[in-house]
């Protein structure tokens, strides 16, 4: 799947944010990525958050699905007005707004 402009910078900013802040970030760009895999895979120490990154404006019937994941697995779907969320997530708190 090509993403446009805006996907990428948005993707570039979490991830540059997350190892900046030391967190291994596997990320879902390439034409071998589905629109149902998370776009970022986040892992530090023992915590691993699967992140699903948008543009655009949030609809209920284009949520990502994530009944496939284990129960507990830390799943957040961000928009770039998501940003302070993003930064007390990336900072060691915990996701509020968890989609799983």
């Amino acid at each position: 799947m090509k993403l446009g402009l805006a996907q990428l910078q948005w993707n570039t900013r979490v991830t540059d944010h997350a190892r900046s802040l030391g967190w291994m970030a596997y990320t879902q760009i390439g034409p071998n990525s589905r629109p149902e895999d998370p776009s970022l895979i986040l892992t530090r120490g023992p915590r691993v958050v699967l992140v699903y990154l948008r543009t655009g404006r949030r609809r209920a019937d284009r949520q990502p699905p994530v009944e496939r994941f284990p129960d507990g697995m830390v799943t957040v779907c961000w928009y770039p007005e998501d940003w302070p969320q993003v930064l007390g997530v990336l900072a060691g708190g915990q996701a509020s707004g968890d989609i799983a």
